[in-house]
């Protein structure tokens, strides 16, 4: 058979699911920031696992689209087993944001220290990393043969359907989504018992959480469990009603193991639940990337953020804010301009002298130094002649207690 097969059948969704996979990059990507600041495992691993679920299955279905060419064996291998990493990886995240919020609905101490916090995480993230490998390592007990190409599709994992494959593989997901809403229902009690006191709690915790930040993780692992336990179950029925094989050993179950089988895009109308259960397990990950941003990345400053983000990538671009053109804008664009302190300008003394235009009137018997010329003094102020000063004080004072004679007695009281 060719390298390269090209075939007539074409998906009729294509490009839908390429163009919504790309978008699960995006929304995945947007709020990653703050949740990798925030150091909370469950929702970091959240993040990890959708956006390499959404890269695997966007490059498989665009590199296998109309064809069934032979794979790079290495990409492959690698893709399969990300998709079952995947299978478990979600639920797994899910699990770990449960028990956090039990955890912290239960908490029992005031304040919690930085090593107990740090040892917690050191545990949280070993189970995001331990869970997937061992549903990776596990399958290999009952893969058939090494991969599967499917056209459109792209690589996918081989299992051969045996006695051993309904608990190494197919349960797993189940089992972790059921002790998911038991967390979940403890937690939603606890809150229920001491709501009143619950943001202290949240406080006294370290958590860096809200009340409305809490209830939004908890509707995200809520969201995916109630998704994921009737989808994982709904696989299991189809793969075991296609019929179990005996199990005869390692060595009749890895028979002829180095092969890969191709499916063409037809098959679907031989296996029309298979097809399902194919889309289910693609479409859930651009799904699981947009509710993600829903309930985490639509809060607080987040457009604010998202603004600054844009610029800054489009000013790579070559792209630039348009400039403010109002007057203190331009005001401030001068160089060696500053921001005003008040509002409004400031007022001047309506009895100074700011002319310098006339020919002085005063002779040089009132300059200091005796010359008839403003060579040697300041060109921004006027001497004033003896007693000038002493005279507008008086005239000021008189003007003051003809027109404001009442302002005297209220001074008293």
């Amino acid at each position: 058979m060719s390298a390269f097969l090209t075939t007539s059948s074409v998906d009729p969704t294509y490009p839908g699911y390429p163009v919504a996979a790309s978008f699960g990059l995006l929304f995945i990507s947007l709020p990653a920031y703050w949740h990798f600041k925030s150091g909370n495992v469950g929702t970091i691993s959240y993040i990890v696992w959708t956006f390499i679920g959404n890269l695997v299955y966007l490059v498989n279905s665009v590199s296998w689209k109309g064809n069934l060419h032979t794979p790079p064996w290495f990409w492959c291998d690698l893709s399969t087993a990300l998709i079952i990493a995947i299978n478990v990886a979600i639920p797994t995240s899910s699990l770990l944001i449960t028990h956090r919020l039990y955890a912290i609905s239960t908490i029992r101490q005031v304040n919690i220290s930085k090593s107990d916090s740090r040892r917690s995480k050191y545990w949280e993230a070993g189970v995001a990393v331990a869970f997937p490998v061992l549903a990776v390592l596990l399958r290999v007990i009952v893969q058939g043969h090494r991969f599967d190409i499917i056209e459109n599709v792209g690589c996918w994992p081989s299992v051969y359907i045996t006695p051993p494959s309904i608990p190494l593989v197919f349960l797993p997901p189940i089992l972790i989504n059921l002790v998911s809403f038991t967390y979940a229902g403890l937690a939603i009690r606890a809150f229920l018992k001491q709501r009143r006191q619950f943001s202290d709690i949240l406080a006294s915790a370290n958590s860096g959480l809200s009340i409305s930040r809490y209830f939004r993780l908890m509707a995200l692992a809520a969201t995916e469990m109630m998704c994921s336990l009737p989808a994982s179950c709904y696989m299991l029925y189809l793969n075991v009603a296609h019929g179990v094989h005996p199990w005869k050993g390692w060595a009749d179950t890895h028979y002829n193991f180095n092969r890969f089988e191709r499916l063409p895009w037809g098959w679907y109308k031989v296996f029309p639940k298979g097809y399902v259960m194919m889309n289910i397990s693609r479409w859930s990950l651009p799904a699981g990337a947009f509710l993600f941003f829903i309930y985490l990345g639509m809060s607080g400053e987040s457009g604010e953020f998202y603004g600054r983000q844009f610029w800054r990538v489009a000013s790579v671009l070559g792209f630039r804010r348009a400039a403010d053109s109002s007057p203190a804008a331009s005001w401030l664009a001068r160089p060696g301009a500053s921001a005003p302190t008040h509002s409004l300008p400031p007022m001047t003394t309506t009895g100074s002298i700011t002319s310098t235009t006339k020919k002085d009137a005063y002779s040089s018997e009132y300059y200091p130094d005796g010359t008839t010329s403003k060579a040697n003094s300041s060109s921004d102020s006027l001497s004033l002649p003896p007693g000038f000063e002493e005279s507008e004080k008086e005239a000021e004072a008189q003007q003051n207690s003809v027109q404001r004679p009442a302002e005297v007695h209220h001074s008293v009281v």
